[in-house]
């Protein structure tokens, strides 16, 4: 008889978690309100089964010099790093909790999964899917914009057709990219605004990209380039990164060298974008949003000195970014991702990744101390 009714328990238990998972696979296809309900079940079962690592394979899936590197880093500091890998056959979002020394595997799809980024407070991700079983990241038209809870629960799709999502300062809303033009989409209403036309803007603009949000929510800084007939200043052939403020129709130019991959400092008073030159071909550049004060912020010596996905932490004290020692494709060279404590020499980063397949586009969330 008891072991009838524990047979009836695990049944029912397999039953229960089989249509949470079917939900929450289609949740995201689905209208609101109904969006909603359909994750109800999700949500309640994650309060009744947290999802857990077990003690025994927290560092699992990690090499053993990888492993050595999370431990390195959880004695320096506490948060959580997420970046994207190749390592399982397809990339997914992978996240370390330094805290716990843990390793978890957010996403498993046959699509591409990357460009993961936390919220402010650290208890979501927004991140890229691609629309196929593989999109070169060289393609910014074929990919999905989803939240994931930092746990691993509650995925959902919020925007078809996005690029390079990025959070307001304050966690309200999400910036994003959907052909040249800036989206704003709005967490609580799910409502999305344009935020900047490109074309409109800068006739002439061949491409424009890597746009993401100053804190204050005043300007964009992003990739330029194009032909210009004498918009906001520019007069022929340009490339380089910029930052725009659409209400006060100001444009300042950040570098005329060919740049890429623009990102705010966390107090909004610099920036970093990736520049040619240095040691392996690339270096990280910063300066003000007034375009003064370019100089060289991470040029790492050595072998992998060919620099890719710049990203402060939110308390603008760390840098992570991907490097390789040879080749430049990013979704397919060897990167492999660095975090260096701003202001120490550049010999002291650490190396967190070791293995021969592909870990880009990384970030690190520091919990607030006290």
């Amino acid at each position: 008889m008891i072991r009838r009714t524990l047979l009836g328990v695990l049944v029912v238990v397999l039953l229960g978690a089989g249509a949470v998972a079917a939900l929450a696979r289609v949740a995201g296809d689905l209208p609101k309100p109904w969006s909603d309900v359909a994750r109800l079940p999700e949500r309640a079962w994650a309060r009744v089964f947290p999802p857990r690592v077990p003690k025994k394979g927290r560092l699992a899936g990690l090499t053993g010099a990888e492993q050595e590197a999370v431990r390195e880093l959880g004695r320096r500091l506490d948060g959580l790093l997420a970046w994207s890998s190749n390592r399982s056959g397809h990339h997914q979002i992978y996240l370390v909790d330094l805290r716990e020394q843990s390793v978890r595997q957010l996403t498993n799809t046959p699509n591409v999964n990357f460009f993961a980024r936390f919220s402010p407070d650290g208890r979501r991700i927004v991140f890229l899917r691609s629309q196929e079983e593989y999109v070169t990241f060289r393609d910014p038209t074929r990919w999905d914009v989803l939240l994931i809870n930092a746990d691993g629960s509650g995925e959902e799709r919020i925007a078809r057709g996005g690029y390079h999502p990025t959070w307001t300062a304050d966690g309200k809303a999400i910036v994003f990219e959907r052909g040249m033009r800036v989206v704003r989409y709005d967490v609580a209403t799910r409502q999305e605004t344009l935020v900047l036309d490109g074309p409109k803007e800068f006739p002439g603009v061949g491409e424009l990209g890597d746009a993401e949000l100053s804190p204050d929510g005043r300007r964009l800084a992003f990739g330029l380039r194009g032909t210009f007939a004498g918009a906001f200043g520019l007069q022929g052939a340009y490339s380089g990164a910029v930052v725009f403020d659409p209400a006060a129709r100001t444009l300042a130019s950040l570098t005329r060298e060919q740049a890429c991959q623009t990102t705010w400092a966390p107090d909004g008073q610099s920036l970093l974008w990736m520049e040619t030159g240095g040691n392996g071909g690339t270096r990280i550049m910063t300066g003000q949003p007034d375009g003064s004060g370019r100089r060289v912020f991470m040029d790492l010596p050595g072998p992998f000195s060919h620099e890719y996905f710049p990203k402060l932490s939110n308390d603008g004290r760390w840098l992570v970014w991907g490097a390789a020692a040879e080749g430049h494709e990013h979704d397919r060279a060897d990167y492999e991702i660095f975090a260096w404590e701003v202001g120490t020499p550049f010999e002291q980063a650490i190396r967190l990744t070791h293995h021969e397949q592909n870990d880009q586009w990384p970030d690190l969330w520091v919990r607030p101390r006290g």
